[in-house]
């Protein structure tokens, strides 16, 4: 098979400046992570608070954010408990138009209780294991915003 001489040549370039960009790129990156690393200095007490108290109220965005999605989900929940509660286990299957109610069996009533029972108990499983989560984030959120305050109330006594 021929191949052009310019085609090869042009792809021989290509590689090539392909090759010397990847290498600048590294060396760069390389550079700029030395540079940061060298740049650390000694941060004075105050600044050192400063960034403690930034990096606390990020934390604490966080677990607020984590709480509210915890409690929705508690709510949903519950309201999924309330409406299967509501609902009777064995509908009545009457209809204006028929002129005899069919009786339902034994076994597909004990059946469909036994399901509700196990859908109820999974549903108050849940919401017990989303109470206590949203009770261990307010903790949490309240000791970190206890933190905060005793960071800034030893910055006004500086």
């Amino acid at each position: 098979m021929r191949t052009n001489r310019k085609t090869d040549n042009y792809l021989e370039w290509f590689i090539q400046t392909q090759r010397y960009f990847i290498s600048l790129t590294l060396l760069f990156a390389t550079t700029l992570a030395f540079a940061e690393s060298g740049d650390k200095r000694v941060l004075t007490p105050d600044e050192a608070r400063k960034a403690e108290i930034l990096q606390l109220e990020r934390t604490m965005t966080r677990i607020s954010q984590e709480s509210q999605a915890t409690y929705q989900e508690f709510l949903m929940t519950q309201e999924m408990r309330r409406n299967e509660l509501a609902q009777p286990v064995n509908p009545n299957p009457y209809s204006s138009t028929s002129k005899s109610v069919p009786i339902p069996s034994y076994d597909d009533m004990i059946q469909r209780r036994k399901d509700k029972d196990d859908r109820l108990a999974k549903y108050t499983e849940d919401l017990d294991r989303l109470y206590s989560r949203y009770q261990s984030l307010e903790t949490e959120r309240e000791e970190i915003f206890q933190r905060i305050r005793a960071l800034e109330q030893r910055k006004g006594e500086e």
